[in-house]
């Protein structure tokens, strides 16, 4: 692999995308409008996000021997991503997931992990950037996280509990607020009309003082936390077709802007555009924007009062903060 690289560990799912009026409560039965078979897993979406903003990507993971698994690695190929580190594993299922979208983009998913939660062995990286999220085993990740010589970006999505154990191997850290409050034992996060106590929450994740979190807060952007600073950038305003693999577009855009060399002050406003637009197409991995979209959209006239900066520079690890 390669040291300036974006290097993806995480699962491989095929999506099984269904459109409803609006999504199932308790014991209702609903009917679909549509249903379609598409590439997807937080990792590959990942991956695809990292590619589409021209970033030399490789990913690691693993995926059953049927059809399925086949298909999902050429779609990968298809966008020019490096799949050597990805394993077959004899007997296992590649992972699924069922979704269910309504007619105002939101979204329902259940998964089915197959290959991606029996996946055992991968290697640490040497430089670049290293991306992973919580679909995949925590022992694997482990050693992946503690070894690595990288930028070190965790995803904590899902919310597994024992994915903690990573916390401390990690320089940035990228959650929902349903996620802080998961991680953190919280009732609730405060509301986004309150950036600071928002912080000031997300700060408690914290295990050393040069790592930040970063908090993606929907339709109002995003807020990068440091121990003693923050970076609020306001989303930008668009009308969704639906919202799966928006949260994954915004990981893997910002991963492959901080493999360039930008800090995160000014990736942020980049990976939030990519992650707007991602809204604006149907399903994950193929909704991911291209990097001509994106610039485009951000040298457009904000909307929205510009970023609120509070001076949050991110650099490489030295090897001493990664002992």
């Amino acid at each position: 692999m390669a040291a300036l690289a974006v290097h993806i560990f995480g699962s491989i799912n095929l999506d099984i995308i269904t459109s409803l009026d609006h999504l199932p409560r308790p014991g209702e039965t609903v009917m679909a409008g549509a249903t379609a078979r598409l590439p997807g897993g937080k990792g590959a979406n990942q991956a695809v996000a990292a590619a589409r903003m021209g970033a030399e990507t490789y990913m690691a993971g693993a995926v059953g021997e049927g059809d399925s698994g086949r298909w999902m690695l050429s779609r990968l190929r298809a966008d020019g991503i490096d799949v050597s580190g990805v394993v077959t594993l004899p007997g296992a299922d590649t992972g699924t997931a069922y979704i269910a979208v309504d007619a105002q983009g939101e979204n329902q998913i259940i998964v089915v992990p197959g290959a991606n939660a029996q996946w055992r062995e991968a290697a640490a990286v040497s430089g670049g950037v290293l991306l992973a999220q919580l679909e995949v085993p925590v022992a694997t990740l482990l050693p992946v996280f503690a070894g690595s010589r990288a930028i070190r970006i965790l995803n904590g999505a899902p919310a597994v509990l024992e994915g903690r154990a990573l916390f401390e191997h990690v320089d940035i850290l990228i959650v929902n607020q349903h996620e802080v409050t998961a991680f953190l034992g919280l009732d609730a996060v405060p509301g986004n009309d309150d950036m600071a106590a928002i912080a000031e929450s997300a700060r408690g994740l914290l295990c050393r003082e040069d790592q930040a979190v970063v908090v993606t807060l929907g339709a109002a952007g995003a807020l990068a936390v440091h121990a003693d600073r923050h970076l609020h950038v306001p989303a930008l305003p668009v009308i969704p077709v639906d919202t799966i693999g928006a949260g994954d577009c915004f990981c893997g855009a910002l991963a492959a802007l901080l493999d360039e060399g930008r800090g995160l002050e000014e990736a942020l406003p980049y990976a939030a555009a990519a992650a707007a637009l991602c809204t604006l197409g149907q399903g994950a991995a193929p909704a991911m924007p291209m990097r001509a979209a994106v610039e485009d959209l951000v040298g457009r006239p904000a909307p929205e009062k510009p970023a609120t900066e509070h001076a949050l520079p991110i650099k490489k690890p030295s090897a001493a903060s990664l002992s």
